[in-house]
């Protein structure tokens, strides 16, 4: 058992030699490396510490603008998408990026993530701003993290807008943030786990059209292991479950009965007893 002061030397350590290991792969000055990230984004990710699954890879290597990514917990898609923000930042200069979320704690989550990627590669373009809410960059770029919140969402054009736990973010934030990417024909990707059937995350999963649609079990994530999972089972019932794990839709929270359950009781074999 390492002390905490030998966890701290170790994890100082491993930052150091993967610095190192940066500087002697990486061909030339900070130009060619970022023309590298341009051309292979998942080498971002490798760099920063991760080693991507091969939907990470994809979501990454993907050109598509507009993309919903159906999710479960910790399979990954905040990494994913922290080194997409990350990589838009470093690749496109002056670009903005906008991370918005259900509450601001949440954006601001996303957002250190981006931080501690770039902090991981070294920082090869110099900082002018950082909070726990921007990133501002010497390329002109900046990547900002927003609350939930319709009169937030204006003012701005993003290169990319970033939608997190997007199927409890309200209608019309979705509405106020989508003009943000009107002149500058920017992408637009929104992340969730599944949550209740109704809201416009749902509504474009199952009726929305030209998306990339990427969905992502628990149990196609190889890190979380069988015997969790049958646990959480157990804790959190059918419905929960099905839909923190396993991306199906439920009903409302609110429901005092199954949407199922009351579709099966109605049968058209049944005449009424009044104004039949």
């Amino acid at each position: 058992m390492l002390t905490p002061l030998q966890q701290v030397r170790r994890t100082l350590t491993r930052n150091a030699e993967r610095l190192d290991r940066l500087q002697t792969q990486m061909p030339g000055g900070a130009a060619e490396r970022l023309a590298l990230y341009r051309a292979n984004p998942a080498r971002l990710m490798s760099d920063a510490g991760m080693n991507p699954d091969p939907w990470q890879a994809a979501l990454l290597a993907s050109t598509e603008p507009r993309v919903l990514m159906l999710c479960a917990r910790q399979v990954g898609k905040s990494s994913a998408v922290s080194i997409l923000a990350l990589k838009t930042a470093l690749t496109q200069p002056g670009s903005t990026t906008t991370l918005v979320a259900p509450v601001e704690e949440q954006a601001t989550e996303l957002l250190r993530k981006v931080v501690t990627a770039y902090t991981a590669i070294g920082r090869p373009v110099p900082v002018l701003r950082e909070s726990a809410t921007r990133l501002e960059l010497a390329n002109g770029s900046r990547v900002l993290a927003l609350p939930g919140k319709e009169r937030r969402m204006r003012s701005y054009t993003s290169a990319l807008l970033v939608i997190d736990e997007a199927a409890r973010v309200p209608d019309d934030v979705v509405n106020a943030a989508s003009p943000t990417m009107a002149v500058s024909k920017g992408r637009f990707v929104a992340l969730s786990t599944a949550f209740a059937k109704s809201g416009w995350f749902f509504k474009e999963w199952t009726e929305g059209e030209n998306y990339l649609r990427l969905s992502v079990t628990a149990r196609d994530c190889p890190r979380i292991p069988a015997e969790f999972l049958a646990s959480e089972r157990r804790k959190l019932g059918e419905r929960w479950f099905a839909m923190e794990y396993l991306n199906v839709f439920g009903d409302d929270v609110a429901a005092v009965f199954a949407g199922d359950d009351i579709r099966a009781a109605v049968s058209g074999d049944v005449r009424p007893l009044f104004g039949g």
